[in-house]
């Protein structure tokens, strides 16, 4: 029998023990005094099976749905050092700065949408595509691609929903400064206060770890160094969303989509919610910060005509500059999809490094994220 059988609400046992002596006192049989000991029984196997304490590490994708999966069978604490969830899932004014898409092969995390009530929309390709070259702006049919899907309202309501069905809150502003094996526990210290546990899950991306935070005793250098060798997803990127009034490039025939080397963004899509229109690209990972704002209207001018020289408003994540999300390791930009998937634990297993980059079908992508989740629960 697991833990999470035998681990009974004491309440619910002292009532039915007090229900069982008072019918014991009415029908004085053998059932009746056999059931009133056995109960009493569980009780005292109750008090010797209390949950064990499990903290997180990172309120992103992979550490809230961690969280969920865990907390019948762990007393789970989740820390955050951000001021909010989410970790490189956010949202600005209702778009999408960080991850937008998934695709029907990604059973997991389109299960899991399914599950919280939420919908998807296609991604937004009808029309023709735009190569903006040295020599002039050129337009192409694109060739088919697998369709990618969205979320109505924005993706950070994947984050929300999740953070509804935790047991508790999530504790906000709270950097792990340090790890400490002691006996049985590990000492959790933050800027905040120190935790003793018995399970730490890191959901870091991996070079953070390394980076971040002091391990007492220190990390073995095999380890730090498989750590620090792993990219982080979207630690080299810069993402741009431009705001109009309307969609005026559907209207001219355009899905929005055009490739460039002549910057600032290098990829651009249409960006559209239900409320509002609007372009996002990729920063060129050469593209100088003077000046950036006036560039991309320049630049989306150029590709889709005057009416794209009056935005509505223009956001811009830099996820370089994000502190808990990128190191220095992360300002070289990758030149392919890194190749992730990895195990790896620390403090005589009692310590685990999970997250979207230790998955090693759709590491990286929200999909590696809830895999990565799903693994680790299916462990402890």
């Amino acid at each position: 029998m697991s833990q999470k059988q035998l681990y009974l609400d004491k309440k619910i046992i002292d009532q039915l023990a007090f229900f069982y002596i008072n019918l014991s006192r009415i029908v004085r049989d053998e059932v009746s005094l056999c059931m009133f000991y056995l109960f009493y029984m569980i009780l005292g196997y109750n008090d010797g099976m209390k949950k064990k304490k499990l903290l997180i590490i990172g309120a992103g994708l992979s550490g809230l749905y961690s969280a969920v999966l865990l907390q019948d069978t762990y007393e789970v604490s989740i820390i955050e050092a951000r001021d909010r969830i989410g970790g490189r899932i956010m949202g600005i004014d209702g778009h999408d700065m960080g991850p937008s898409w998934v695709w029907a092969h990604q059973k997991n995390i389109l299960q899991l949408i399914k599950t919280l009530g939420l919908e998807l929309f296609s991604q937004y390709t009808e029309g023709l595509a735009l190569y903006d070259a040295p020599d002039g702006v050129q337009r192409f049919t694109a060739s088919s691609t697998t369709p990618s899907y969205r979320i109505k309202g924005g993706i950070s309501h994947l984050v929300t929903a999740l953070e509804k069905r935790l047991h508790r809150p999530v504790k906000l502003n709270e950097k792990v400064v340090s790890l400490t094996q002691s006996d049985a526990k590990i000492a959790v210290k933050t800027v905040a206060e120190t935790y003793e546990v018995d399970k730490v899950i890191s959901t870091l991306p991996p070079r953070l770890a390394s980076e971040s935070i002091e391990y007492f005793p220190a990390l073995s250098a095999k380890l730090h160094t498989q750590l620090q060798n792993i990219p982080t997803w979207m630690g080299y990127s810069a993402k741009c969303v431009i705001e109009y009034p309307d969609a005026f490039w559907r209207k001219e025939g355009l899905s929005a989509f055009a490739v460039s080397h002549v910057g600032p963004l290098g990829e651009i899509h249409d960006a559209c919610t239900e409320k509002k229109a609007a372009l996002f690209g990729f920063v060129h990972s050469y593209t100088k910060y003077e000046r950036r704002e006036d560039a991309v209207i320049e630049q989306l001018t150029r590709l889709y005509g005057p009416k794209a020289t009056k935005p509505s408003a223009i956001y811009l994540v830099d996820w370089k500059k994000e502190v808990y999300t990128s190191t220095f390791l992360d300002a070289t930009p990758l030149r392919e999809h890194p190749s992730y998937g990895f195990n790896a634990t620390y403090f005589t297993g009692k310590l685990i490094f999970s997250g979207t980059e230790s998955a090693f079908e759709e590491g990286g992508y929200l999909e590696g994220a809830i895999a990565s989740a799903m693994y680790v629960a299916k462990c402890l």
